[in-house]
């Protein structure tokens, strides 16, 4: 594939990692609040919505476990610096987890390393000059999730850990790029496999088909989130739909979903396929929008301490689904919840 690692990492808009602005308290408490508004807006973007590139769907798709590192080379806070050294050395690594009965205390570093080698400390035992609670990763973490994290704290590597709390892998940019680029090889051999398969089994009644896809959306269930619109992109997929639609038909599916998962108490998602159109329709039963302009400010996010653990929050989700969408349309109140609607034209417009 013609993609380079800066470009890879290009795909996902450096809005999405800015700083989130402090915790606001609408979507937290769940009780009612005093003022109830209601407002109601019709946007529609300027132009055209830009490309979406595979690489920017993969990042929402797959988890800090597709693209870490699982063979780990591991010291104990007894264990020198020199010998640390060596095994750096030897599998050419940069970073060493210290770890004691299972449990991460902290990491040694190629920089720790040259400090102590220039303070005359290279045979000091580890727990001296390792970098004691270091920033870590969950296994579950998307990968839109990582790459900010990269970007806001500039490390070289995170060590993962599982649900339990175990050392399970070390994540770097590297493997990042690794695992975009395995996958687009993937979509790539699919997409050709899937052309021959096509080209003779498909019909014009098949093209012509109305189908509509439709999830309960539970609120917390974050393991669910992007169950529908990946089977939304098979049906473009086998469609034959432009791969930048359904490409920006897939990201409004997946924020509409996850944005039920994390601000609401439940709701509903739908999805329907014509010759003509993609409209998804997300309808939650509340809390809704106290202020819609700032949520469709890029960064801007009311979430919780717990999606946040889970890798969501980054306030992006309206603004990718304006970006992406044709047509848009929210309504909201605070007693009755939110409703958006949004359309993707699968024709260009004025096309018969």
């Amino acid at each position: 594939m013609a993609c380079s690692r800066n470009e890879i990492f290009r795909a996902v808009p450096k809005a999405a990692f800015a700083p989130n602005p402090p915790s606001h308290p609408r979507l937290h408490d769940r009780r009612p609040l005093l003022t109830m508004t209601s407002r109601t807006e019709n946007l529609t973007p300027r132009g055209d919505p830009g490309n979406v590139s595979l690489a920017q769907v993969l990042v929402y798709e797959l988890r800090v476990r597709d693209a870490m590192t699982h063979k780990l080379r591991t010291a104990g806070p007894a264990d020198s610096l020199r010998s640390i050294q060596l095994m750096m050395k030897a599998h050419r690594i940069s970073g060493v987890p210290i770890v004691q009965e299972g449990a991460l205390l902290g990491i040694v570093s190629i920089e720790d390393i040259v400090h102590a080698l220039d303070k005359g400390h290279i045979n000091d035992r580890a727990e001296s000059w390792m970098t004691r609670n270091p920033v870590i990763m969950r296994d579950h973490y998307s990968l839109v999730r990582a790459v900010a994290e990269f970007d806001r704290n500039g490390f070289g590597r995170f060590p993962v850990l599982d649900a339990a709390g175990g050392l399970v892998g070390i994540l770097t940019r590297g493997d990042i790029t690794s695992a975009l680029m395995h996958h687009l090889d993937r979509r790539a051999e699919e997409a050709v496999r899937q052309a021959a398969t096509h080209a003779s089994a498909a019909t014009p009644d098949e093209a012509a088909r109305r189908v509509i896809l439709n999830a309960e959306v539970r609120a917390g269930n974050y393991d669910s989130a992007g169950k529908l619109s990946q089977r939304l992109r098979e049906i473009l997929r086998n469609r034959g739909v432009d791969p930048n639609i359904r490409r920006r038909a897939t990201i409004i599916a997946y924020e509409a979903e996850t944005n039920i998962i994390i601000h609401s108490i439940g709701g509903n998602l739908t999805a329907t396929v014509t010759p003509e159109l993609v409209t998804i329709e997300a309808v939650d039963t509340g809390p809704g929008i106290e202020n819609l302009d700032l949520a469709m400010q890029e960064g801007w996010s009311t979430a919780g301490p717990l999606a946040r653990e889970f890798g969501f929050g980054a306030g992006m989700g309206l603004p990718n689904i304006r970006r992406c969408a044709d047509r848009l349309d929210i309504k909201s109140d605070l007693t009755n919840g939110t409703r958006v609607h949004a359309e993707v034209r699968l024709q260009p417009a004025g096309a018969p």
